[in-house]
């Protein structure tokens, strides 16, 4: 018969004396043995297999669980031996559930707080459970400090107001556009130039080609994207949003004897290089105006034609060289042509 003991080991039970033995007289016991020396080698006898006890878990104080890092609570966790597990059978005796019947860890983690998140991470299975990205939370008060920037609108960027906010030109839209410069032809080439990042492709008609020779080529580094004529420039293709077309006058102190008709995405560029009477038609007719400075005479006429405000006409005698005047819509507004780099080595210094 074995017995467990203290150390829980299973030791073979002392056999008991006959009365032969106990009747014989008291004789002298050996002294115990040493607490080092190794243990009294018995017969082996059969074994009753007997179900292990298995201790229960001891839950964890709170504090502990939740203050406790995953890697320590790695480190705290039973060290794996190479006993036998005890049977599902026995376990289930006791009471101590199967790692089977433990969740799988596939899944988000279970709800109950920083406890259960850190069990899942431990889980036997290895696995980590799936990340949950994109949950952010802010106050309130840091949500109404959100705010979307007014827009400037679309466009042909001219120039920049006193406020340093950029000017957009509608120049290329579905609808026809018309525009008129009061200006020399390096104010024209200026426009010329920025339509060009929209992908325009521009036919100049003047009566001085060799003002724009080569100016396409130079802007663009391509053969197509310009052409000069010396006549009337004929049908042109339908222009798109990734191509438009612009079709430039530059007639000297008129514009073009006849209306062309236009279509979508096609505007016109009317240039005046000096306004007389014989200008004011093509200011009227235009729906946007752009003006350099003047002189005296021609703020007269363009204030009169246009129905600008009387201070509106001393001002536009007096603008810098890189200033440049937009009057859209009976609204006038003056505003900084700002050149970058490309454009003053290309089309020079502001002049009329």
């Amino acid at each position: 018969m074995t017995y467990p003991d203290r150390d829980g080991a299973w030791r073979p039970r002392p056999a008991q004396r006959s009365e032969e033995e106990t009747t014989q007289p008291f004789q002298a016991l050996p002294p115990p043995p040493s607490i080092f020396a190794p243990p009294p080698v018995a017969v082996p006898r059969p074994e009753v297999p007997v179900a292990p006890v298995v201790a229960e878990p001891v839950a964890p104080a709170p504090q502990e669980t939740e203050t406790a890092d995953p890697v320590a609570r790695r480190l705290a966790a039973p060290a794996v031996t190479s006993a036998p597990l005890a049977a599902p059978s026995a376990l289930a005796a006791v009471g101590v559930p199967s790692v089977t019947d433990r969740p799988d860890s596939g899944g988000p983690p279970p709800e109950g707080g920083a406890e259960a998140a850190a069990d899942a991470r431990v889980r036997p299975s290895g696995r980590m459970h799936r990340l949950h990205a994109g949950r952010h939370t802010i106050s309130r008060a840091t949500l109404k400090k959100i705010t979307v920037a007014p827009s400037t609108g679309a466009g042909l960027i001219i120039g920049r107001d006193r406020q340093h906010a950029a000017v957009p030109l509608r120049l290329f839209t579905p609808e026809p556009v018309r525009v008129t410069l009061v200006g020399g032809v390096w104010a024209a080439q200026l426009v010329v130039f920025r339509a060009f990042s929209m992908g325009a492709r521009v036919t100049v008609v003047t009566d001085e080609p060799h003002a724009w020779a080569g100016f396409g080529e130079r802007a663009t580094g391509r053969h197509n994207r310009l052409r000069v004529l010396n006549g009337p420039p004929g049908p042109a293709g339908p222009g798109t949003a990734q191509t438009p077309m612009l079709t430039v006058y530059d007639l000297g102190m008129t514009g073009p004897a006849a209306t062309t008709p236009l279509g979508p995405w096609r505007s016109q560029l009317t240039v005046l290089r000096q306004l007389d009477r014989s200008g004011v038609p093509a200011l009227q007719d235009a729906q946007v105006v752009l003006l350099q400075r003047l002189g005296g005479d021609e703020a007269a006429l363009v204030s009169s034609a246009l129905r600008l405000r009387p201070h509106s006409s001393q001002f536009l005698q007096f603008m810098a060289d890189d200033m440049m005047a937009l009057i859209d819509e009976g609204t006038d507004r003056y505003l900084f042509l700002a050149q970058t780099e490309a454009e003053h080595r290309e089309v020079g210094a502001p002049r009329r």
